[in-house]
């Protein structure tokens, strides 16, 4: 007779391998017996939540990962079950080769043989896909569990939204799910539902010790803040600035950044100029960044910050990577926090490139109370142009020098010329030749913002005066629910800096003389007639907005995004050292080690209270306590062992035999448990007492009889 694929009793699929473990049964060993376990086939609902798990912990990449993968995981996941309902054949070797060969030629290509942050995680993926293939014993799953843990945790280096960590739960409870189901019984019904009942469980009961390691375990830096991302993983500004540039980085609505003000209230919208990068040398097409000066004064400064005085405005930004040294910051910012410093052009910088989402203090400064100072060299680069290129431009400026007294005179000059001859802000400005500072300021006059600031400041250093682009963002998104302010990557902004004796660097900006809906009410405002911004967005802010129900959900999920960011994403080690100054009033490593230990033991203290309060306490019946001090009877003193589904008087009849003539007493008890328990409808049962008193009697003939000599075994 053959036994079924899921029958109890074929543990081992391989015949070879259940001839092989045949001594070690004879032996009688149970040691030699778990091999046979390991090698137990996956059950039904098992492979189910193994499929589920492994699907949903693959998703999170959908970023990142080309259309080939995602073709490779749907052929495994329906090979996978094929192999399992029996039409498909397990892999051979030979095929195991070609598909690891595919696999690692797919990802060189699929990445252009560049190793990124991506490529690994890729490969990684293939891989787990490979195991899911092959995956036939329990220990297989088992594998495959753990596996698809680490690919759950690798999708939190690309998506680390709310939604995201929310899914990361569900993630975990089926895979949870996956291993209690690895333990359960092939033919056990409703194994699903008990599968995911006790996975819930467990993750309720993980919580505490969730919160305790977060909030004490020492924050270290992640996997993520290391230089392994791909460019095309960061978007946002460049170091340097052609005529299209921001144009083409305003089309995309991704996060740069989000700011909170400590007066809670929101500033103007002139004030909200947020520096980035100063580009100081210019090519005859580019605007480049030229780290000409590296002299940075790092925080702690000696010079005395001025806080709480008029003037002063204080923020707090979180800024999304962006993979450079840079931060923003408004008017004449300064650094705050260690790791921080400002550079001689007025640039707020890291020691290390951003390359995870990073919180930090600002501190904007009126100009007055800024010391500027201008020296010779730095003067020079800041008036050096092209040798050549843009005649027309350099004849119009000196004619404007000859008739201008002052420097300022000139500069209102250029920005009356700006706003009188029929200049026009647009996304999609006609295409510039070679000398595209002229096409620009006498014939197409059709412009964004890195044409408006990039002639203003070539036109200044032709007619002397110190000048550079300065890019960053303008304006931002105010909500009035949590108070902060939204900067995205269509808010990029483009302006001039020109350097007056007596007064120091001045924000000039001519893009808001033509367009001035652009500094008032942001970028959709002032490209409402022209229709470009966001054009090619099915979901854009502004149709958004034209739905009020629909745009006001849009807000409330911002809010709930904004303080997931703020207080649980951006939880580092100063932020942790705080809370714990605060709290605690403990900031050493060692005394926040103990508190740890405490905190997780006092957690299972607690648990282990819920879980013993919670226990059924179920007390045996006499009759079974005293039935079960027979069987220890008969066990330890004649080798009859109970076996398991065994009826007591099949038992009793077992052990009568081995008493022989000196049995007979078990036979009567036989009869008496059999009336007791199977008493047939209309009988009245025997008396519990009277059936307690012979299960004692009992008992103590039997360890009489092996006190005065046991008779020889017949086996179980």
């Amino acid at each position: 007779m053959t036994a079924t694929p899921h029958s109890d009793h074929n543990r081992v699929s391989d015949p070879a391998s259940a001839a092989a473990e045949k001594p070690a049964i004879k032996a009688g060993s149970q040691l030699h017996m778990k091999p046979a376990a390991r090698q137990q086939q996956i059950p039904r609902s098992a492979l189910f939540w193994l499929l589920s798990g492994g699907a949903l912990a693959l998703l999170p990449h959908y970023s990142h990962l080309p259309l080939l993968f995602w073709l490779m995981a749907g052929a495994v996941v329906f090979w996978r079950w094929q192999m399992h309902i029996g039409r498909f054949a397990y892999p051979g070797t030979m095929a195991k080769v070609v598909a690891i060969l595919a696999v690692a030629i797919g990802v060189f290509i699929g990445f252009s043989g560049q190793y990124s942050l991506e490529s690994a995680v890729a490969f990684f993926v293939a891989t787990c896909l490979l195991k899911v293939l092959e995956m036939r014993t329990q220990r297989d799953g088992y594998i495959v569990i753990f596996l698809c843990f680490f690919l759950a945790g690798t999708g939190f280096l690309f998506e680390q939204s709310l939604l995201w960590g929310l899914y990361g739960l569900l993630v975990l409870w089926v895979l949870m799910a996956a291993l209690v189901s690895l333990h359960l019984v092939s033919h056990e019904a409703r194994g699903v539902w008990v599968a995911s009942r006790y996975a819930f469980g467990v993750l309720i009961s993980a919580i505490p010790v969730m919160m305790v390691f977060y909030l004490l375990f020492p924050r270290i830096s992640p996997l993520w803040s290391i230089n392994l991302q791909s460019e095309k993983a960061i978007s946002g500004l460049s170091e340097q600035m052609a005529p299209g540039d921001i144009a083409s980085l305003s089309r995309s609505d991704e996060l740069a950044f989000r700011a909170t003000f400590d007066d809670g209230q929101q500033p103007s919208r002139e004030q909200l100029y947020w520096r980035a990068l100063v580009l100081d040398r210019y090519d005859g097409r580019t605007w480049r960044f030229s780290k000409r000066d590296q002299s940075v004064d790092w925080f702690p400064t000696e010079r005395p910050v001025p806080t709480g005085t008029d003037g002063v405005l204080n923020y707090e930004i979180i800024q999304e990577a962006t993979g450079k040294r840079w931060l923003y910051t408004l008017r004449h910012g300064t650094a705050l926090e260690r790791g921080i410093g400002v550079t001689a052009a007025g640039v707020l910088i890291n020691r290390r490139p951003v390359y995870q989402r990073k919180r930090y203090q600002g501190l904007g400064l009126r100009r007055e109370l800024v010391r500027q100072t201008l020296g010779s060299q730095q003067r020079q680069h800041n008036l050096d142009v092209s040798a050549g290129g843009n005649p027309r431009t350099r004849e119009w400026v000196a004619g404007l020098v000859a008739s201008s007294e002052t420097p300022m005179d000139l500069v209102n000059t250029l920005i009356d010329y700006f706003r009188n001859q029929g200049f026009l802000y647009t996304l999609k400005p006609p295409a510039l030749g070679n000398n595209d500072i002229d096409a620009f300021l006498f014939d197409t006059r059709l412009g964004f913002c890195a044409h408006y600031a990039g002639a203003f400041v070539y036109a200044s250093r032709l007619a002397g005066i110190p000048a550079r682009v300065v890019t960053g963002y303008q304006g931002g998104e105010w909500n009035e629910a949590e108070n902060y302010l939204t900067v995205r990557q269509y808010d990029a902004h483009a302006w001039a800096e020109i350097w007056l004796e007596g007064t120091g660097w001045v924000r000039v900006d001519p893009t808001a003389v033509v367009a001035p809906d652009r500094i008032q009410f942001g970028l959709e405002q002032a490209l409402q007639e022209e229709g470009s911004f966001m054009e090619d967005k099915l979901l854009s802010p502004g149709r958004i907005r034209q739905i009020p129900w629909l745009n006001r959900l849009r807000m409330e999920l911002e809010s709930v995004n904004y303080l997931w960011h703020r207080w649980v994403l951006s939880y580092d080690n100063e932020r942790q050292k705080n809370l714990l100054s605060n709290i605690l009033k403990k900031t050493d490593y060692q005394q926040l080690l103990i508190w740890l230990v405490g905190a997780v033991g006092l957690v299972f203290l607690v648990i282990t209270l819920m879980i013993v309060w919670q226990r059924p306490r179920h007390r045996a019946s006499p009759i079974a306590l005293a039935w079960q001090q027979l069987v220890n009877v008969g066990e330890q003193q004649y080798g009859v062992a109970f076996q398991t589904g065994e009826s007591q008087r099949h038992y009793l009849v077992r052990l009568a035999q081995v008493l022989g003539a000196d049995g007979d007493y078990l036979l009567a008890l036989a009869r008496l448990m059999d009336f007791q328990l199977y008493a047939a409808s209309g009988q009245q049962p025997a008396d519990e007492k009277q059936l307690i008193k012979q299960l004692r009697k009992s008992r103590k003939r039997l360890l009489r009889q092996s006190w005065r000599g046991k008779p020889r075994s017949i086996g179980a």
